[in-house]
């Protein structure tokens, strides 16, 4: 999957700049993410590779958040303020939920481009942060949010005819391109 808008390059300057910042955001994304994905798990009892992907999933997410909040310790820094974020929160409102099954499908398709972003933004950071040890741990994880990324659209083509999530995808990815060019850049995960 090609995510149709780049971050610019400016967005690892302004994380650097305020990396503090940064990382309190990332470390609540984290926990955000392993959240949703243990819901989904619990939501969803009777689909058991569903189950048993998500709950691997929620327990490597958690752990990143336990490595972010490490390095905010290190930093002589706390978790901040925990508030929605207004990029899921845009995706997530595209998500059809008048059929429990089109919610399911289209959750799997969001959290899926959600890892993408998240990829391509640890990416970037593991290219260009000044700061080694950071660059090594946003390589890593870069490769896990790859692996994310593939386990709920492999989920989603699992479950529903891939054409039609392939069609749904296309539309989702439009949507994320808007999504994150209204974005300000901030030192935020999904800014």
């Amino acid at each position: 999957m090609k995510l149709r808008h780049a971050t610019p390059a400016a967005w690892v300057r302004v994380v650097e700049d305020d990396l503090d910042r940064f990382l309190q955001d990332h470390a609540a994304n984290e926990r955000k993410v392993s959240h949703s994905a243990l819901s989904l798990a619990t939501q969803h009892p009777e689909r058991d590779e569903l189950v048993a992907l998500l709950i691997d999933v929620a327990c490597e997410e958690l752990d990143h958040f336990r490595q972010v909040y490490a390095l905010l310790r290190a930093r002589g820094v706390g978790l901040g303020q925990d508030g929605p974020d207004p990029y899921i929160g845009a995706l997530r409102k595209h998500a059809k939920n008048a059929d429990v099954d089109l919610y399911l499908r289209d959750r799997l398709i969001v959290f899926g481009i959600i890892e993408a972003r998240g990829r391509e933004r640890f990416q970037l950071l593991a290219n260009h942060l000044s700061d080694p040890e950071l660059r090594d741990f946003y390589a890593e994880l870069a490769r896990c949010e790859a692996r994310h990324h593939a386990t709920y659209l492999r989920l989603a083509r699992s479950y529903f005819d891939a054409d039609a999530v392939a069609l749904r995808l296309d539309e989702l990815l439009t949507v994320e391109a808007q999504v994150v060019a209204q974005q300000p850049l901030a030192p935020r995960l999904f800014a």
